[in-house]
């Protein structure tokens, strides 16, 4: 039996790793991911990534850097998940259970594009493959890019194609009268985003949507009308809106009724999926009932730590410490990246300046690396 499984090499997959490993030096850890993914993936990186693939060799960095005696284990599947066990299907597609004194869930969301976060584990070549057809085939338009959502990725997303491709007739059209929704101060964040939008010649559509238009195309030009009549041409389009918790398990019971995420307590404890207390189930991040963008990964991981040293000082989570408070994320500082020369940023005042200081070189990677992970990029 190994002493902690954690499903999910995203981004709080990874920082619950380093949490344990900090405080349990020891401990063996088994990192289960489904797919071929063996490189930490920031989400942030991939509008940057759909116009620029070569940065890939930044933006990815291996995991076998991030943590210090952790094993990663890609499999085909997650059959189960109860206390104590974890039941998956290997690589050969061959059913296997893990024991475990403890489980960590971190699988993450599911976006509509796989362009702008893939859910099914590729690698990091088979990433930049997608990035760079997708490239190609901004470069190659006639009709003109779509960009569905304007949410933090949409509105990077369009800004990074206008940026990169000014000849393109890009537009992007957001349901909401504002764009970047959840984002605090949003309507100050709107109006920088808006304005720079303007000067990359985006056509932003705003209070309108595409009936039915839920997935990505690249091909023909097509002609899209909106709800209100106005007519879009485009043989490039992608979906950035309609995200939800990833689940890749049965979870009967399991799910909050409104997000349909994991529902967890204040200890980041599934207790549904492992009531006994000698066997816990935690869970964090996007597949959790707090998850979103705009969530800060820190307090989750204060209280997975918190659980997790009091499971080991007492071999059960009964009685121990509840920490985790939530921050909706209109109350969580935003950095909007809009293309190499443009940003926005709340730290509360909404600005363009340090947007663009922080995001127009590499994106921060260096930062984000050295910060989170001790990674030197």
């Amino acid at each position: 039996m190994v002493k902690y499984v954690v499903i999910g090499a995203g981004w709080l997959g990874v920082r619950a790793v380093r949490a344990i490993e900090a405080k349990l030096p020891s401990a063996e850890i088994v990192v289960l991911e489904i797919g071929l993914k063996d490189y930490v993936d920031v989400n942030v990186a991939n509008p940057r990534l759909a116009v620029d693939p070569d940065f890939v060799d930044v933006a990815y960095q291996p995991l076998s850097k991030a943590w210090s005696g952790a094993t990663l284990m890609n499999i085909q599947e997650i059959k189960k998940v109860t206390g104590g066990e974890v039941v998956y299907i290997d690589t050969d597609g061959v059913e296997q259970n893990l024991k475990a004194g403890g489980v960590i869930v971190a699988t993450g969301s599911v976006q509509s594009s796989p362009l702008m976060k893939d859910s099914h584990g590729k690698s990091k070549e088979e990433r930049k493959a997608q990035f760079t057809a997708f490239r190609e085939a901004v470069k190659n338009s006639k009709a003109g890019v779509l960009v569905v959502g304007g949410g933090t990725t949409g509105v990077e997303l369009i800004a990074e194609v206008a940026t990169d491709f000014p000849d393109v007739k890009c537009t992007l059209i957001n349901k909401p009268d504002a764009l970047l929704r959840g984002s605090s101060k949003r309507l100050a964040m709107h109006k920088i985003a808006m304005k720079q939008l303007t000067k990359l010649r985006v056509k932003v559509v705003t209070g309108d949507y595409i009936e039915d238009l839920k997935t990505d195309y690249v091909g023909e030009p097509k002609k899209y009308i909106t709800k209100k009549g106005l007519e879009i041409d485009a043989d490039v389009v992608v979906v950035c809106i309609g995200g939800h918790p990833n689940i890749p398990f049965p979870s009967a019971g399991a799910l909050d009724a409104d997000t349909k995420g994991l529902s967890v307590n204040a200890a980041m404890l599934c207790e549904t999926i492992g009531p006994d207390p000698s066997k816990p189930v935690w869970a964090v991040g996007d597949c959790t009932m707090y998850g979103g963008r705009g969530m800060f990964a820190d307090p989750q991981i204060a209280a997975l730590s918190a659980s997790i040293l009091h499971f080991e000082k007492t071999g059960s989570t009964k009685a121990g410490p509840m920490k985790y408070k939530h921050k909706s994320g209109d109350q969580i500082p935003s950095l909007i990246s809009l293309g190499r020369r443009g940003g926005a940023i709340t730290i509360p005042i909404p600005n363009a300046f340090l947007g663009k200081l922080l995001k127009k070189k590499n994106m921060g990677m260096a930062y984000v690396y050295k910060k989170e992970f001790k990674i030197k990029v």
